[in-house]
């Protein structure tokens, strides 16, 4: 044995010391004559045999104090995320406390605790999960047993490459891409992964957060983000930019405008609007009209005339002009009138005066951008133009025509391009996802960019919620039925990398979709269907309750006969579904099947629920109401707007606010059920 190994082996002894020391009653000491001793010796003999599986080591607290935690701890920072996982899928919501709303998340361990430093000391912060359960010692015996479960059954199977630190680009293009399909927690699982491997600057890293809580609503969470004054002086992403006025306008503007109180919202302004000259310049032909609302209204007050020029050009160019607050437009075009009338009669002839569109249009021919249509940026990408980046970066693809108007060529295009091109290429899913919408699919295009992702293993938890989103898009546009086996088996022929029991909402996804779309082949739908639901029916007794009851489900409707049972011991030490509390539920997602589906199989779950669905892609009366009176709220963000998940965000009376990951039935359905029991045990 080599010095550095003897001296970790003496480092490792040397942990298990402190940790099984003064503070901690499970094994005093290691004491081999202690009788309960044998309890906690598989957990550490795992520990000492140093294989891939987490680390599980248990925790009493000194006498009268009945409490009992297991910290589970990753090997490594990069697998935290995975860890996460396999905690989830032993020991689920039966087992364990934690808050569903924000998922299993590494503790912040005490410093000044004995045990928690002994393992801050050995193993650095952000790998140790606390994992707590009840007082009874049936509680405690069926935590540990899963949690050994878990250990064994990782230590037993081959390495994974889960542990293989992914690029930074990668890492990246996964983040946006997650995002853009509506994965609330596969988008932070990977920024976590991006703050672990490091090779990303602090201001890169906060960029990332406040382009999350916008997509999330979080309105007030972005403008109370530390050191946001710094990050906007820093000139950030358009996306950046665009998310800090959405959250100016949620929390500043949105009531007074609603009320046509213009004075209201202009001392509003001047109060909360601390960062806005530093986002008055740069470009900002991209943004949406509640950005443009805050910047029209910010140079009105300034009576910045060029910078006011330029915003009502721009808006005019995109469209927009028409849903900005009437107010807002009137008090800004009455200014430029009189400016334009003072410069008359200074001696400016009115046919000497370039128009807006004009100025705005001369503008764009001095700085001429190459890159405008999806075709042009898919090829510049792959060729690793800067340009390209910078398009995709900016998001001056949002008033571009549909991809859908290029989709025969877009996919020719992504089949036909060498490897290293289709791994840069797929940098633009996350845009393509958000360009396509619920609206006119383009499913050739959609298909070509699930070839790619199988073809570069992309089974990451931000990659699958993706997958399930292109795979919606292609069932969309409605595939000839070669098509649609070939989709559908290209999807399955790698089944076997990712489908468990962890990640069972993704799975219940894809086969409801198959569910909801046209069927050209009953063949091909009940072959892949019958390959995602088994792997869950065999490990059904690990499933959790809106999983278990949305698998029946879709057995059932798509005549898969599987004996679904209720999982061993799975409710019996919680309450069940059917006890949560007579609540207001609020569920929130543009696609409206998936809605009307999660409706039915809450009320199903938990008949004294009351269930009330929203699709509003602005805020309107009707939704403040919805979302005003709801108990709990539930959002799936995929392909939604900051108008409607900030006016949500704003407008909710209730601290139980949810978010799918993913944009199907079941994990809509499984954050509801978590979000409610949430609710229930703390009223």
């Amino acid at each position: 044995m080599n010095q550095i190994q003897q001296r970790t082996r003496e480092q490792s002894e040397h942990f298990l010391q402190m940790f099984f020391g003064e503070g901690n009653g499970v094994w005093p000491n290691l004491d081999p004559e202690y009788r309960h001793g044998h309890r906690t010796l598989p957990f550490v003999q795992a520990f000492r045999r140093g294989d891939d599986a987490p680390i599980v080591l248990p925790r009493t607290y000194p006498s009268g104090d009945r409490r009992f935690v297991m910290y589970v701890i990753a090997r490594d920072t990069v697998d935290a995320a995975k860890t996460a996982e396999l905690i989830r899928a032993f020991a689920g919501p039966t087992y364990i406390a934690y808050n569903p709303l924000w998922g299993l998340r590494p503790a912040e361990l005490d410093p000044d605790d004995p045990i928690e430093k002994a393992i801050l000391d050995h193993f650095g912060p952000g790998v140790t999960f606390r994992l707590t359960t009840g007082k009874t010692p049936q509680h405690r015996t069926n935590l540990a047993e899963a949690l050994q479960l878990m250990q064994r059954t990782v230590a037993n199977r081959p390495p994974r490459l889960w542990r293989l630190a992914k690029p930074m680009g990668r890492l990246l293009a996964e983040f946006d891409a997650s995002l853009s399909a509506g994965g609330e927690s596969a988008s932070l699982d990977v920024l976590e992964q991006l703050a672990a491997t490091g090779g990303i600057t602090a201001t890169n890293l906060a960029n990332l957060h406040i382009k999350r809580l916008d997509r999330l609503g979080r309105s007030a969470d972005v403008l109370a983000f530390p050191g946001l004054l710094d990050i906007v002086r820093q000139n950030p992403p358009a996306p950046v930019r665009e998310a800090i006025l959405n959250a100016i306008y949620s929390v500043a503007l949105e009531k007074p405008l609603t009320e046509n109180d213009l004075d209201a919202a202009k001392s509003s302004l001047i109060e909360s609007g601390r960062v806005i000259p530093d986002l008055l310049s740069g470009e900002f032909s991209s943004f949406g009209p509640q950005a443009m609302t805050v910047l029209l209204l910010a140079a009105r007050v300034r009576e910045d005339m060029a910078v006011l020029q330029r915003l009502v050009a721009a808006t005019q160019h995109s469209g927009h002009d028409s849903e900005i607050p009437s107010s807002v437009w009137k008090h800004v075009v009455e200014l430029l009138e009189q400016e334009k009338t003072a410069e008359a009669s200074a001696g400016l002839l009115p046919e000497q005066q370039p128009t807006l569109v004009e100025s705005t249009v001369a503008r764009a021919l001095e700085s001429h951008v190459p890159v405008e249509s999806w075709g042009a940026l898919l090829k510049a990408i792959a060729g690793g133009t800067p340009e390209a980046q910078a398009v995709l970066e900016d998001r001056r693809w949002v008033d571009w025509p549909s991809p859908a108007s290029e989709d025969a060529a877009l996919a020719e295009f992504l089949d036909g391009l060498q490897d290293h091109e289709a791994d840069r290429v797929w940098s633009a899913v996350g845009a393509f996802i958000d360009a396509i919408g619920y609206e006119a699919p383009a499913g050739r295009t959609a298909h070509a960019f699930i070839r790619n992702a199988l073809t570069f293993d992309r089974f990451g938890p931000g990659d699958l919620v993706v997958l399930q989103a292109l795979m919606e898009i292609a069932l969309r546009a409605a595939p000839t039925e070669a098509e649609y086996r070939d989709l559908l088996e290209e999807i399955g022929s790698e089944r076997s990398r990712w489908v468990a029991a962890e990640r069972a909402a993704i799975a219940l996804d894809f086969v409801d979709r198959l569910f909801l779309a046209a069927c050209p082949s009953e063949d091909a739908r009940s072959n892949l269907a019958y390959a995602l639901l088994e792997p869950l029916w065999l490990h059904q007794q690990r499933l959790d309750t809106a999983d278990l009851a949305f698998a029946k489900r879709l057995s059932q409707e798509l005549g898969i006969e599987f004996a679904w049972e209720a999982p061993a011991g799975g409710e019996a030490d919680d309450e069940p579904a059917t006890a949560i509390p007579p609540l207001t539920l609020l569920l929130y997602s543009l696609d409206e099947s998936v809605l009307t589906r999660c409706q039915e199989e809450v009320k199903q779950l938990a008949p004294a629920v009351k269930v009330v669905t929203a699709a509003d892609h602005v805020g309107s009366p009707q939704l403040r109401q919805k979302a005003r009176s709801a108990d709990v709220i539930v959002l799936a963000t995929r392909c939604a707007k900051h108008a409607a998940t900030g006016f949500i965000d704003q407008n909710a009376e209730t601290e139980h606010i949810g978010y799918a990951n993913g944009s199907g039935s079941a994990s809509l359905l499984r954050a509801a059920v978590d979000a409610l029991r949430a609710a229930a045990a703390a009223s």
